[in-house]
């Protein structure tokens, strides 16, 4: 989006600083230059001249906190400048003084991330007072795109979702993810085109993105915010890890004024419209009720040096779903609270040092029942889910002399995402009929998982600030930033022996099981411990060639390893060199103007999930009913026994402990041909897991935008981006390809042909091209894993990786002037490729094995995988607002509008080899990406009042009570459908296609109060 967005934040110290104006003895001209400060600061520059535009080389500048009441002073040089960074966000009194001048004193507003700029003109001492006084932008000269917002004055005026994703969705190019990658608080976005997985995500500089999949990041309250920085793009040098977009917050600091507040959110299920029916959930069973109190309190310690924050918010969340395909109904339950803690402390007034520290540790709790399709049956079995971690990070900020400041930061990060089923031991038993209906056997076992996931990102850098004139102003920001990151995962399916029983049967009897009836068991154990470790060194230059004409000038050099199970390197991605370059020109110079773009290349490491899938023991086979039929126990729907094997797949079955499950025996052992192999347990070695020469997933990125100020009020602005990825880093199976190699040159080939290794998955830069790779094992023989190239046509032509963003966006922007504000834009966009990103939708749900999804894995999934991809609307129009009906009686309204998007008709593998429906062919007939079913237009419009209590009430206090109606009209709109067309047997259409598997939130109501002393 345009930087007029992203001057929310500014637009009232600006105004503030209008009026000071006019009553002091001064001629003062703003104007804004953001730089790369660091993730948690800002800075402030500028010059010091007299009425002849000479400049005065013996002023002094003296910075005052309001907040913390802590002083800089800050010599000018010899050209008249001067500059202070590291400094916390807040409002500043800057006085400035020399010997023969007036006095200047006024208030500037310091902002994470930016620098204001300050240009100043002292009068002599009894001279007449010249004022030139009008409302002037706090404006930045670089070209980032994005938005920058305040929490509490935001949420003050708007109806806004209590998350981090609500704040997000108002940039332009920021658009809703797929549902099933997470929803409510933990709801992701994409940005400007990319998958979900492609963002990163940062509070007071701690990395908290999630490095197992780079799915969304830690979930922290509302409320301990204090700002949030969204960019779309053109993110400077210091920002990387990401191909999508950046978000930066910061969290909130005590002050020398004591301060406590109490917020209550109260959002009842019995204020919530009812949700209609998906394919596979029944709306009239789902509910959701979402509370929370929050207690914030805040203070000095010791008064100017020592400060303290902290913030501790109880919940009672809770919700139902009935599952009319498992037959379970859920009561999930989650009251574990927040709490987070701030200390900022001052050595001196230039050395500051901040730590904060919070816990976002919970477990949901979910009670399975029996559900028949109209009521909730008897309780089965209990399942908890247990999310986040303990977090800290700990800043500083220094300045070493005039022209050079340095920061560090260190930090830990902890996150999980574990999913115990209440009895691990017991099976998970289904099957299967002709519509594809799926109904569970086992009443006492509603999970067929059980999953850990336990991560760990330690992390240290080191930055510096430095000043100088040369050809014009100069500041450059260099440093270096390493991060270690650990995980332990694993998935299996539960049962003492890790097994899933699915029954299929071959008539249209629903759930009735007959001799007909094959079994098919899907054996899974999966994962271990990986780690990983991604470091960056970067420089950047904000060089003001005039006082019109801003070019920056960056680059970043990213170094991505990644190690597996047996701690072995098998990635190191080097060279990842990305430079940053922008311009921002003033043609006027009279700040009404700004033109401005960027070129910039970002890269994205692997995630961590790719190295867990290096041990895998995961294969498919189908078995005959025994002599006599089957028998079903009625309770746990496991079979007394198993009859021989039935040649679906013809791989050959690797060694496993099936002949210990339930119903198998002895004859059930490894050897037949009858398999669909993923992996055979054995660890691939670490030379043999990526290609030769892989290079990690980049996207280039040009934004080109002008912005102007129409008045006071007033501001309008038009942009352009366009991305385009160069190179996917992506897992393909390359067996056929290299039994091809093999017997082509004469050598033995018999590994391959028998199964002996079960898959030869690669990391490769997909497309149609060679490929360098070392084999998964020496050949018989021979003592050494030969390395070989596989050609393009050996490999079967797979698909060139292809995806391009280009958007056109139209913002403007009117101030709250105290009775009305609007802000909003307009967005046209096209998403066009073969590449949905690092993670992606597969079938009907979503795949999160990030950078490993089934999109390359042979090439026919890329048959006609070109067109118009999921997830992107082409038109977006985004609109809020207030209106102060009274003094005390504020509206406020978001309306949000997107047209529909397209999806793909997925089908069966035309060779008839992959067992899953994710194919571009329906009915045997290709099924061109884009081509088929579509979402609604999704039209949501929210509204809120905010009513301030008369302080005759409260004389020490002040009270807001607040409500806010999300989806006020309550518009129901499909946002994702069933999409598998073919059924269990050929010809078949699946009952569910075209079928709405997720609509847009139905309205609901929150109420609540903020009281604050």
């Amino acid at each position: 989006m345009t930087s007029s967005l992203r001057r929310a934040g500014l637009r009232a110290a600006s105004a503030l600083v209008a009026a000071l104006l006019q009553a002091l003895p001064l001629t003062a001209l703003l104007t804004a230059t953001a730089e790369a400060q660091d993730y948690v600061t800002g800075a402030v520059s500028g010059s010091v001249a007299d009425e002849t535009g000479a400049p005065i080389t013996n002023a002094t500048i003296t910075l005052t906190s309001d907040a913390q009441g802590h002083s800089r002073v800050v010599a000018v040089t010899s050209a008249g400048r001067f500059g202070a960074t590291g400094l916390a966000p807040g409002a500043y009194q800057v006085a400035i003084r020399a010997p023969g001048r007036e006095d200047l004193a006024t208030t500037i507003a310091v902002t994470v991330t930016q620098e204001a700029r300050l240009d100043a003109v002292l009068q002599p001492a009894g001279a007449a007072v010249v004022v030139k006084s009008r409302r002037v932008r706090m404006d930045f000269t670089r070209a980032t795109t994005g938005l920058v917002v305040n929490l509490d004055t935001l949420a003050g005026q708007i109806p806004l979702a209590r998350n981090l994703n609500a704040v997000t969705l108002l940039a332009p190019t920021v658009v809703p993810g797929h549902p099933d990658f997470g929803g409510g608080d933990n709801a992701v976005a994409s940005f400007g085109g990319g998958s979900v997985a492609e963002n990163a995500y940062y509070i007071d500089g701690l990395n908290i993105t999630n490095p197992d999949t780079y799915v969304g990041g830690a979930r922290v309250p509302f409320d301990f915010y204090q700002s949030i920085e969204v960019m779309t793009g053109g993110y400077p040098a210091e920002f990387g890890r990401a191909t999508g977009g950046v978000v930066n917050a910061t969290t909130k600091s005590g002050s020398n004024d004591f301060t406590f507040a109490l917020h209550g959110n109260f959002k009842p299920d019995s204020l919530r419209a009812q949700e209609r029916d998906t394919y596979n959930y029944d709306g009239r069973f789902s509910t959701a009720t979402n509370n929370s109190l929050i207690v914030e309190m805040g203070g000095a310690l010791i008064r100017d040096r020592l400060f303290a924050y902290g913030l501790y918010q109880a919940n009672q969340i809770e919700w139902e779903t009935a599952n009319v395909e498992s037959r379970f109904y859920s009561h999930t339950t989650n009251n574990d609270p927040f709490y987070g803690l701030k200390l900022d402390g001052y050595i001196t007034p230039s050395q500051r040092v901040s730590l904060t520290a919070f816990d976002t540790t919970n477990r949901s709790i979910s009670r399975q029942y029996g559900f028949d399709g109209s009521e909730r049956g008897d309780y089965v079995a209990t399942e908890v889910t247990e999310t986040g971690g303990r977090n800290w990070v700990l800043n500083y900020s220094g300045r070493v002399s005039d022209w050079l400041t340095v920061s560090a930061a260190i930090g830990e990060m902890r996150d999980r995402a574990n999913v115990v089923p209440e009895d691990p031991s017991a099976y998970y038993v289904r099957v299967v009929d002709m519509t594809n209906t799926s109904t569970t056997l086992s009443k006492s076992q509603p999970s067929s998982n059980a999953q850990v996931t336990d991560m760990t990102r330690k992390f240290w850098r080191a930055d510096g600030d430095v000043r100088f004139d040369a050809f014009g102003r100069h500041h450059v920001r260099f440093g270096i930033d390493h991060e270690d990151n650990s995980e332990t995962k694993t998935n299996n399916m539960v049962g003492v022996v890790p097994v899933q029983y699915i029954f299929r049967t071959y008539d249209a009897t629903g759930t009735v099981i007959n001799n007909d009836s094959l079994l098919q068991i899907v054996y899974q154990q999966l994962g271990g411990q990986v780690a990983s470790e991604n470091q960056a060194i970067y420089i950047q230059d904000s060089w003001d060639v005039t006082p019109d004409l801003n070019v920056q000038v960056g680059v970043r050099d990213d170094t991505f390893r990644q190690y597996n199970l047996s701690g072995e390197r098998y990635i190191n991605l080097t060279g990842n060199v990305a430079p940053r370059l922008g311009f921002s020109w003033d043609p006027t110079g009279e700040g009404a103007w700004k033109i401005h773009g960027s070129y910039g290349a970002n890269f994205i490491p692997p995630a961590m999930n790719l190295g867990v899938r290096g041990k895998d023991l995961y294969f498919s086979q189908y078995f005959e009913a025994p002599a006599g039929g089957w028998v079903i126990d009625p309770q746990t729907g496991l079979p007394n026994a198993v009859g021989p094997t039935y040649p679906v797949f013809g791989q050959p079955c690797p060694a496993s402990q099936l002949s210990q499950a339930p119903g198998f025996n002895s004859s059930h052992v490894a050897g037949d041909d009858t398999c669909f192999v993923i992996g055979n347990g054995s660890q691939e070695g670490a030379t043999s897991k990526a290609a030769i020469g892989l290079k990690a997933t980049r996207v280039d990125e040009f934004t080109v935008g002008a912005d102007y100020r129409l008045n006071d009020l007033w501001s309008v602005g038009l942009s352009a981006v366009y991305r385009n990825t160069v190179d996917v880093s992506e897992d393909s199976e390359f067996g056929p390809a290299i039994i091809d190699y093999l017997t082509e040159n004469g050598l033995d080939a018999s590994q391959y042909t028998s199964g002996e290794i079960s898959n030869s998955y690669y990391v490769w830069n997909v497309g149609d091209h060679d490929v360098t790779i070392s084999l998964k094992q020496p050949l018989p023989g021979e003592s050494e894993q030969r390395t070989i190239t596989l050609t393009a046509e050996q490999l079967g032509h797979f698909a060139d990786a292809k995806r391009e963003y280009t958007a056109v966006t139209f913002d403007f922007k009117r101030a709250f002037d105290g009775k009305w504000g609007v802000q909003g834009s307009y967005t046209l966009s096209r998403l066009y490729g073969n590449y949905s990103g690092t993670v992606t939708e597969f079938g009907n749900s979503v795949q999160l094995d990030a950078g490993a999804t089934f999109r390359w894995d042979t090439p026919n999934t890329e048959d006609h995988a070109v067109g118009l991809l999921p997830g992107n609307p082409t038109h977006s129009l985004k609109v809020w607002g207030s209106y102060a009906f009274t003094p005390r009686l504020l509206g406020g309204f978001n309306i949000m509008v997107l047209s529909p998007t397209r999806f793909s008709c997925l089908g069966n593998d035309p060779d008839g080899v992959s067992p899953y429906t994710v194919f571009h062919y329906c009915g045997g007939r290709p099924a061109p990406m884009g081509k088929g079913l579509k979402s609604d237009w999704v039209r949501n419009v929210d509204a809120s009042l905010r009513y301030t209590v008369p302080q005759t009430v409260l004389p020490k206090g002040k009270l807001v009570l607040r409500a806010d109606v999300f989806n006020l009209f309550d518009t129901r709109s499909v946002v994702t459908r069933y999409v598998t067309y073919d059924g269990a047997t050929a010809g078949a259409v699946d009952a569910n296609y075209g079928r709405p598997s997720n609509y847009s939130q139905p309205r609901s109501v929150r109420i609540g109060f903020d009281l604050s002393y």
